[in-house]
C-alpha cells in the first residue's frame, strides 16, 4: 500500500474522531443551553405567580380569577406551552391550566422538598411513557405557613425535535466532511510525496552498481529537497570511497606486481643454466631487495589499516622538539654529504610538545627522506621550527624538482606518486602515514611547492603550555 494511502487512512480516522468528538460536545452544549433557557422561563413564571398570590388561602374560583389576572397583566411573558397547577397545603388542586388530558405528575419527593422550602427542577416522564416534561415545583410560604405549591411544566417536544435535527445533520455532515477531507488529503499528499518516486527510481539505479546518478532537487518541497541533498551527498561520498577502493586495489596490485615480476624473472634466469657462486649471490641480493620492498609495503599497509581501526595507541610524553630535529639532522648528515647535498638545521630555543616520539620521528624521517630523494646534487635541505601562542610549525624544505600544482591535492593519497613511471623505490604510502600521525596529534600537515624551485612541508602541532 502506498505511503500516501496509509497517511490518508490515518488522517481520515483522525478527522472523523475529532468531528465526532466536537459534534458530541456541541450536541451536549446545545442541549444544556436549551434546557437553561427553558428553566429560566419556568423560573420567571414561578416568581411572577409567587409574588402575585395573596398571603391567604384562596378558593378555586378566587385562584382561577387571580391567575387569569396575572396572565393578562404580564403579556410580555411567553405563556404559550406553559402548564400551571397550584396545589393547596392539603394537596388539593386549586388551579390547573390543563383542561383536558393528563395532569402534571407530582411525587412524594416534591412534597417533602416543598415543605423544606426547596425549589426543584427536573425532567419527568409522563404516564404515557412517551412525553417528557420539564417541571419546576416551588413552595409558597407566608411568614412560616405553607400555603401553596406551584407546579409549572413545559413539554420538551420542541427541544427533542431540535436536537434530533442537529443529530441528523451531524450524521450527514461528519461522513461527508470526512470523505471530502480524505480525498483532498490524498491528492495533496500524493502531490507532496511525488518527488519520492524520483528518489526510489534513482536508488534503484544506484543499487545496480552505477553511482553516477543524482536526485534532482525539488524547489517546491523543502523537506524532499533536503532529503535529496543529503542523499546526493551520501552517494558522492560512496562514489569517492568506491573509487578509492578501486584505486587502492589497482595500486596494490601494481606495486606488488613489479617486485614479484623481478623476483620471478631473476629466479628463472638463474635456473636456466649453472652459474658461479658470485652470480647466485648477486641474484639473491637483488631478490632480497625486492622482498624488503614488498615487506615495507605490507607493513605500511598494515599500519594504516590498524590506524583507521583505532588500534595504534599513542604513547604520549613530553618531547623536546629541538632535540628531536637535531637527531634527525645528524641521521641524514652523512647520506646528504655523500649525495652532494647541503643539509642545514636552524636551531632555536627549546620548544616542548606532547606526543608519541616514535611516530613523530617517523613523520620527520619520511619528510627528510623525500627531500633527499628529490633533490639533485648541489641542492639544499633545511630543517627549522618556529612557534606562536598556540602552535609550533616544523618546516622541511628543499630545492628539489618540486611538485606540479595538479598533483599537490593528491600527494597524501595512498600509493599516489608524482613520478608516473613509478621507477623509484618508494611505495607511495609514506605521506599517507605522515598525514595520519599528524592528525592523531591534533595537528595539520601542509605543502608549498613550485616546479623547479623545490618544496616545503610544514607540520603544525599544538604547543605544550606551562
Amino acid at each position: 500500500m502506498p505511503i500516501w494511502t496509509k497517511l490518508t487512512i490515518w488522517y481520515g480516522i483522525l478527522v472523523i474522531v475529532v468531528l465526532i468528538l466536537m459534534g458530541g460536545i456541541r450536541f451536549v452544549w446545545y442541549r444544556q443551553t436549551l434546557l437553561n433557557q427553558m428553566d429560566y422561563s419556568l423560573k420567571v413564571v414561578s416568581d411572577v405567580l409567587d409574588s402575585s398570590l395573596p398571603g391567604k388561602t384562596l378558593s378555586k374560583e378566587a385562584m382561577q380569577k387571580t391567575i387569569s389576572g396575572v396572565i393578562d397583566e404580564y403579556p410580555d411573558i411567553e405563556w404559550k406551552g406553559i402548564f400551571i397547577q397550584v396545589f393547596g397545603h392539603s394537596r388539593s388542586i386549586l388551579f390547573s391550566s390543563i383542561s383536558e388530558g393528563e395532569p402534571l405528575p407530582i411525587t412524594e419527593a416534591m412534597w417533602k422538598k416543598a415543605l423544606h422550602r426547596k425549589t426543584e427542577i427536573a425532567t419527568v416522564l409522563m404516564d404515557d411513557q412517551r412525553t417528557q416534561m420539564r417541571m419546576l415545583s416551588k413552595p409558597v410560604f407566608r411568614q412560616k405557613e405553607f400555603l401553596y405549591l406551584i407546579l409549572i411544566g413545559s413539554s420538551m417536544e420542541d427541544i427533542e425535535s431540535t436536537l434530533e435535527k442537529i443529530f441528523r445533520l451531524n450524521l450527514l455532515f461528519i461522513p461527508a466532511t470526512t470523505l471530502f477531507v480524505a480525498i483532498g488529503g490524498w491528492l495533496l499528499m500524493r502531490q507532496a510525496l511525488k518527488p519520492l518516486d524520483a528518489v526510489i527510481k534513482t536508488a534503484s539505479k544506484i543499487s545496480s552498481g552505477d553511482l553516477s546518478h543524482r536526485i534532482k532537487a525539488s524547489k517546491a518541497n523543502r523537506e524532499i529537497n533536503e532529503l535529496a541533498i543529503a542523499f546526493n551527498t551520501m552517494i558522492t561520498r560512496l562514489e569517492g570511497s568506491f573509487q578509492q577502493v578501486r584505486d587502492f586495489s589497482d595500486n596494490v596490485s601494481h606495486e606488488l606486481r613489479i617486485p614479484l615480476s623481478i623476483l620471478r624473472g631473476q629466479t628463472e634466469l638463474s635456473l636456466r643454466r649453472t652459474r658461479s657462486n658470485d652470480e647466485y649471490i648477486g641474484t639473491l641480493k637483488s631478490n632480497l631487495e625486492e622482498i624488503e620492498r614488498m615487506e615495507m609495503i605490507v607493513e605500511r599497509l598494515l599500519f594504516l589499516s590498524r590506524a583507521e581501526r583505532g588500534e595504534v595507541p599513542l604513547n604520549s610524553i613530553q618531547i623536546n622538539l629541538n632535540a628531536l630535529l637535531e637527531d634527525i639532522y645528524f641521521k641524514f648528515l652523512v647520506p646528504a654529504q655523500e649525495k652532494g647535498i647541503n643539509i642545514m638545521f636552524d636551531k632555536k630555543s627549546q620548544v616542548f610538545v606532547i606526543g608519541d616520539e616514535v611516530l613523530l620521528c617517523e613523520v620527520l624521517l619520511n619528510l627528510v627522506q623525500n627531500a633527499l630523494t628529490y633533490t639533485e646534487p648541489g641542492g639544499e635541505i633545511r630543517l627549522s621550527s618556529e612557534e606562536d601562542a598556540d602552535n609550533v610549525r616544523i618546516s622541511v624544505s628543499d630545492t628539489g624538482c618540486g611538485i606540479p600544482d595538479e598533483d599537490i591535492p593528491r600527494i597524501f593519497d595512498r600509493f599516489y606518486q608524482v613520478n608516473k613511471s613509478r621507477s623509484g623505490k618508494g611505495s607511495g604510502l609514506g605521506l599517507s602515514i605522515c598525514q595520519w600521525i599528524t592528525q592523531a596529534h591534533q595537528g595539520k600537515i601542509k605543502v608549498r611547492s613550485r616546479v623547479g624551485h623545490g618544496s616545503q612541508f610544514i607540520l603544525c602541532l599544538p604547543i605544550l603550555k606551562d
